[in-house]
This record gives C-alpha cells, structure tokens and sequence, in this order.
C-alpha cells in the first residue's frame, strides 16, 4: 500500500502542482489580458454613455434654444402685427378726419356761394323792381288815370314782377 499511496500522493503533489502552474500561467496569459480587454471596454462603455449624456443634455439645450427663439419669433410676429393694425387705424381715421374736414369746406363754400347767388338775386329783383316802380310811376304820371285804372294798372306790373322772379 506504501507504494501505491506513494503513488497516490505523488500523483496528488504532481496534480496540485499541475493545477497551480496552469492557474499561474492561465493568470498571467489568459486572466490579466481577458480582465485587461475587459476593465477597457467597460471604461469604453462608461465613456460612450457619458458622451451620450452630454449629447442627450446639449440637444436638450438646443431644443430649449429653438423653443425659445420660436416664441421670440411668434412673439415678434405678433407685435409686429399689432403695429401694422394700429398704424392702420390711424391712417383710416387721419383719412376720415381728411374727408370730413374736405367735406365740411366744401359745404361750407357751397353755402357761401348760396348765399352770394341768393344776395345776387335779390339785389337783382330790387333793381327791376325799383327800376318798374319807377317806370310805372313815370306812366302813372303821364296817364291821368282813375283809381280803378290804377289798381289794374299797378296789379299789372306786380305781375310783370312776379314772372321776373
């Protein structure tokens, strides 16, 4: 049994020894460059997910950017809208205030030369009437007449007034 437990033990001492060289050099070929590659593409990963972020964050900004100049620009557009309705009113009201204004002188210059044409007319009608008073006058003093020749007479001439009017 000696020689077969020598055996054994041997066999145990050269497969422990065996085992132990094999993880030496599995550690020192296999380990350190398979935990190596491993730590790079984790440190790799970690970099790409925080250039991520700082990609997903400046997108953010410049959605918050373009967000910002939208409203800017809305806000512009409806200023810019307001202006050109309120300069609009005020054009249609300095046009009305213009009409009114040309419409008032002219009705007034209107009347003005209703008037003139009317003082006209009667400085008109006065002279005829002034210049058959005294043609009647002259006949009445030429004709020795009655007073009913006179009455006929005189409603002649008023007449004769009448259709000068």
């Amino acid at each position: 049994m000696s020689s077969t437990t020598s055996l054994t033990l041997g066999n145990m001492v050269a497969g422990v020894l065996q085992w132990v060289i094999l993880l030496f050099l599995m550690r020192r070929y296999v380990y350190k460059p398979l935990l190596g590659a491993m730590q790079k593409r984790r440190e790799n990963i970690a970099k790409q997910i925080s250039e991520a972020d700082k990609l997903r964050e400046e997108a953010e900004k410049l959605r918050q950017e373009q967000d910002n100049l939208l409203k800017k620009a809305h806000d512009d557009a409806k200023a810019l809208i307001a202006q050109a309705r309120r300069e609009g009113e005020e054009e249609a009201r300095k046009i009305v205030d213009q009409a009114q204004r040309e419409a008032s002188y002219r009705q007034r210059a209107a009347l003005e030369e209703i008037h003139h044409e009317r003082d006209e007319a009667i400085k008109m009608i006065r002279a005829e009437v002034a210049d058959l008073v005294l043609m009647a006058t002259g006949k009445l003093l030429e004709r020795n007449i009655d007073e009913k020749d006179q009455e006929r007479y005189l409603d002649q001439i008023l007449q004769d007034a009448g259709q000068l009017q």
